[in-house]
């Protein structure tokens, strides 16, 4: 009974958390369209706001704020480290870095692969997902292919079908090996915990395997 309470909160915070971040994320692409030649001074003012609201909120939440802490009570995964925000930041990081490194139409792309792909294979995962991968006790064949082709119907409004296919398949594979954020005190693992975040890796992952494709 309780493994199956705690197995409804977690779902029913990845619900959440996943689709705000498919939204989130979408709204990059006409961020950075509308903003034109000031694109990066645009994510380098939302970074600092971002770290900004993220102090303000662990500070909140020190402070034993009521709201705050139901918030991270019910996104939380019981077995992880969870910061509110992190996934947002690490997120808006990978793109402000793919900004750099890509053109505009990969770009658009790669926003489109990490947003659609890994948040709609966590969801669809979780609501169909039967048959584990044989290297994850975590993540389903129908989950990484459900992600897979969601990641890939976005790609395709911006680059080839080939680039899409390649990027939003290698992508999903990733993220499907990438482990989660573990509970440790240890400031090396924690580290290592923010660089294997998929939010941070998959807008450059992805944006790498179309230029190799294009």
């Amino acid at each position: 009974m309780f493994g199956e309470e705690n197995l409804n909160h977690d779902l029913k915070g990845d619900l959440e958390r996943k689709a705000i971040h498919v939204l989130s994320g979408l709204l990059y692409i006409p961020l950075i369209y509308i903003s034109g030649d000031f694109a990066l001074e645009i994510l380098i003012l939302l970074t600092l706001l971002y770290v900004f609201a993220i102090l303000v909120v662990l500070i909140l939440r020190k402070m034993h704020y009521q709201p705050v802490c139901e918030m991270t009570e019910r996104w939380s995964r019981r077995h992880e480290n969870y910061i509110p925000l992190k996934p947002t930041l690490l997120l808006h990081i990978g793109i402000s870095i793919s900004l750099l490194l890509f053109p505009t139409s990969i770009l658009y792309a790669s926003i489109a692969i990490t947003a659609l792909g890994d948040g709609i294979a966590t969801i669809s995962g979780k609501m169909i997902g039967k048959n584990k991968l044989p290297y994850s006790k975590r993540k389903s064949f129908e989950g990484t292919i459900v992600g897979a082709l969601a990641a890939f119907s976005g790609a395709v409004f911006f680059v080839s079908s080939l680039q899409a296919l390649v990027a939003s398949t290698g992508s999903m594979l990733l993220e499907s090996i990438i482990g989660r954020d573990m509970k440790t005190n240890s400031s090396m693992r924690q580290v290592l915990n923010l660089l294997k975040n998929d939010n941070l890796i998959l807008p450059i992952f992805s944006g790498y395997l179309m230029m190799l494709v294009g």
